[in-house]
């Protein structure tokens, strides 16, 4: 009888348990897609709240960086330089890498001038070591000048950004696009560049 009893819980704690791993698991993907495509949209509130949900299920430098950006976005810089600072130290996604330090550029670059040009210059030495669109050029120029244009230094990143971003997502389900063929793209994969991450 007890023992009956005993695997009745068990089973019904299990499958709670797995059912909660699930929700969490779905969850995730879902959130971050809704508030990309609400990002994209400019609905930076909407997105805010789907990004924070994706935060909930898994704490990580994807959800971090977007939940920073939607922050940079609605002008509290304080709580954007506390989220884009957290992405980086939890470790960067290999999708998100330069979203992060380029966002940090541009946050920083808000509050402490002399800190976001060190940081922009970071992300231009990093980009340029991904073989980057020729506006890299531009954002050199920026920088030169003391990153007094941020709206045409924002749109130049956000397009260097999301070029990257789509190449490496091409690459990673079909071997096709910009990436294939290059030499030491197998190094990069293994964690031998830009910090380990690609």
């Amino acid at each position: 009888m007890w023992k009956t009893v005993y695997t009745g819980i068990l089973t019904a704690s299990l499958i709670l348990f797995l059912l909660s791993c699930s929700t969490a698991y779905l969850s995730y993907p879902r959130n971050m897609f809704i508030g990309k495509e609400l990002f994209k949209q400019k609905e930076y509130v909407k997105a805010g709240g789907y990004f924070q949900g994706a935060l909930k299920d898994q704490r990580d430098a994807y959800s971090l960086t977007y939940l920073a950006i939607i922050n940079y976005k609605m002008n509290n810089m304080d709580n954007a330089e506390r989220l884009i600072r957290e992405a980086e130290r939890i470790g960067v996604n290999d999708l998100c890498y330069l979203r992060t330090i380029g966002y940090k550029a541009l946050i920083l670059l808000n509050k402490d001038k002399k800190e976001g040009l060190e940081a922009l210059r970071y992300y231009i030495e990093q980009y340029k070591y991904l073989y980057p669109l020729m506006t890299i050029q531009d954002v050199e120029d920026i920088w030169k000048h003391g990153g007094t244009d941020m709206d045409r230094l924002e749109k130049l990143m956000e397009e260097q950004i999301t070029w990257y971003e789509d190449e490496i997502e091409q690459y990673k389900s079909t071997g096709t696009g910009f990436y294939e063929g290059i030499y030491g793209i197998e190094l990069l994969h293994k964690g031998c560049g830009l910090n380990g991450y690609i």
